[in-house]
């Protein structure tokens, strides 16, 4: 009974807020590396040390047309946060990458896309 009463008044953990939004661009598969790492250092997210690792290792054993997905639990601005990260192969070594998550956290990739878009044109 006491556990019971406990319980009920224990604050539930936050929750991320659900995937409302989209961003994506097509990348060189040598480019997602550097761009994930900018992505993790930008100091309003808090993503996995092995972010990068994973996405680029899964990265380069997918065949052309097909499509992997990771789910980020992350934090954005010191709140939990989750990114849907989805990669199609469009060609040999060239994926499509999208991502997916709250409205904010996807403006702040997207800003992170053009920024890294203009440097490579640059």
């Amino acid at each position: 009974m006491l556990r019971f009463l406990t319980d009920l008044f224990k604050p539930e953990a936050a929750k991320p807020a659900p995937s409302t939004s989209e961003t994506s661009m097509n990348f060189d598969l040598a480019e997602v590396p550097p761009f994930l790492t900018g992505l993790a250092n930008n100091p309003r997210f808090g993503l996995p040390g092995a972010l990068v690792t994973q996405i680029a290792e899964n990265l380069s054993d997918l065949p052309v047309d097909q499509s992997s997905r990771w789910q980020i639990e992350g934090s954005f601005d010191g709140k939990p946060a989750l990114i849907e990260i989805q990669a199609f192969m469009d060609d040999v070594d060239a994926p499509d990458m999208a991502f997916f998550g709250s409205a904010e956290v996807v403006a702040e990739i997207d800003r992170e896309l053009i920024a890294f878009d203009q440097a490579r044109e640059g």
